[in-house]
């Protein structure tokens, strides 16, 4: 049992904490210490961290008849909250801010790694489930359009909650669920806590790892980490949107995209092999082709430089690639096929063609080191949505990629629409790259 002159302590810091919050909700730990008369080493004592602080004043005030009435107080400067807590700890702090401005139970949810569902990454244990089931996901992201399917699976599954999407350049990198808390200042806090979260994942492995629920292989976490971090974006003219999907035994499959004075650059690639040597070949890949455009080199000096990078290894591999480059102010997509699966062209209409190549082109690492690549291009309409799919998506029949690609409309929409038409169980990654014109 505590000695009396600790509880005393542990009153005196709770008796100065709430008004100085409600006034203050910046106050740091020194000056919380400061204003209960007590040392910070006497403080940190009682409450390892600013989260365990909050924890305890929200737990005190629901001793009380009824939930703890919501403190006033602006809303919380994300900057701040990562000077004040430690990057893992940033989660807990934006649930426990969330909760002192509402008065409500909160809890934050991420996607996980496959897109799947809902995870929780802290607050409410007992009032909200671990997870939701409900498919909204490109990566680690929510898609922008699949927002309405997430209200409508709260009206159903939880209707006393409101959701507020942590919002961050036009992506939703998390949800924040309230149990009956109001909207507005729910929405403040995803607001900054988007900003907070994105940057803390840099230097903590704790969110990562709650999307990995399902373990994955080191052949997998090193796919993961190559493709971007972003799976939905705005690029002049249009919207791209891509997603992965790895097999159990983890092909050489990468996607990525860039936005460049020169246009959108977007590519598809898969490496021979499987594991983490398919991995690592990847890996080297589109080291090579991110190299080439930051080096300022066009479509054909990059894949040039790919193709001499694969040979200059020594391995019997080969990369299989589309390389291609949308150039908004003439609506105008080129590419180059290397031994990879055409592009799909989705038209407004409904229609969904190839953009075959005149001849087959072998897969870059096949070939004269003096090579030469032919670029071919298509001027693309409004509305037009052009596909870069992989075998692994392709094997569960061209039908269901063009069905998926028919279904769509926007960009995230129809890069959805085809991960679900993929065969599971998985025999090959499934990766799609689409550009949607607007």
């Amino acid at each position: 049992m505590p000695r009396a002159d600790a509880q005393r302590s542990r009153s005196r810091i709770l008796e100065a904490a709430a008004p100085l919050l409600a006034a203050e909700p910046r106050a740091t730990m020194a000056e919380i210490a400061a204003a209960a008369g007590v040392g910070r080493s006497t403080l940190h004592r009682h409450f390892a961290t600013r989260v365990d602080l909050v924890r305890a004043l929200d737990a005190g005030g629901e001793q009380a008849d009824g939930p703890a009435p919501a403190r006033p107080g602006p809303p919380l400067d994300a900057l701040r909250v990562l000077d004040e807590v430690p990057p893992h700890l940033v989660a807990e702090q934006l649930v426990a801010e969330a909760r002192r401005l509402t008065g409500a139970p909160v809890a934050l949810y991420v996607i996980d790694v496959d897109g799947s569902g809902l995870l929780r990454l802290a607050g409410a244990e007992r009032e909200l489930p671990d997870r939701l089931e409900v498919a909204l996901g490109l990566g680690q992201e929510i898609a922008p359009d699949s927002i309405p399917e997430l209200y409508a699976h709260l009206a159903e599954v939880l209707p006393g909650c409101v959701a507020a999407p942590l919002w961050l350049r036009g992506r939703a990198t998390g949800v924040l669920l309230g149990v009956g808390a109001a909207g507005a200042a729910l929405d403040e806090i995803a607001r900054q806590g988007a900003l907070a979260l994105e940057i803390a994942n840099g230097y903590t492995d704790a969110f990562e790892a709650v999307r990995r629920r399902r373990a994955t292989s080191p052949a997998a976490e090193m796919q993961l980490n190559l493709v971007p971090a972003a799976r939905v974006v705005r690029v002049a003219g249009g919207e791209l949107a891509g997603g992965l999907l790895a097999s159990e035994a983890v092909g050489g499959d990468w996607f990525d995209f860039a936005e460049n004075r020169d246009g959108t650059w977007l590519a598809i690639a898969d490496a021979a092999g499987e594991g983490p040597l398919a991995a690592g070949r990847a890996a080297v890949s589109l080291g090579a082709l991110r190299s080439a455009r930051r080096q300022g080199l066009d479509l054909r000096g990059s894949a040039r430089a790919i193709h001499e990078t694969v040979l200059g290894l020594g391995e019997a591999f080969t990369v299989s690639a589309v390389l291609a480059r949308w150039h908004a102010p003439t609506s105008t997509l080129s590419w180059i096929p290397c031994g990879h699966p055409a592009p799909l062209l989705a038209r407004a209409d409904g229609v969904v063609e190839p953009l075959e190549a005149p001849e087959a082109s072998p897969p870059l690492g096949d070939g004269p080191r003096d090579r030469d690549f032919r670029i071919l291009e298509r001027r693309l309409r409004s509305g037009e949505r052009v596909l870069l799919c992989s075998d692994g998506l392709r094997e569960g029949g061209a039908d269901g990629v063009r069905a998926a690609a028919a279904a769509g409309s926007s960009a995230a929409a129809t890069a959805r629409a085809a991960l679900k038409a993929a065969r599971r169980p998985l025999e090959d990654d499934a990766v799609v790259l689409v550009l949607a014109v607007g």
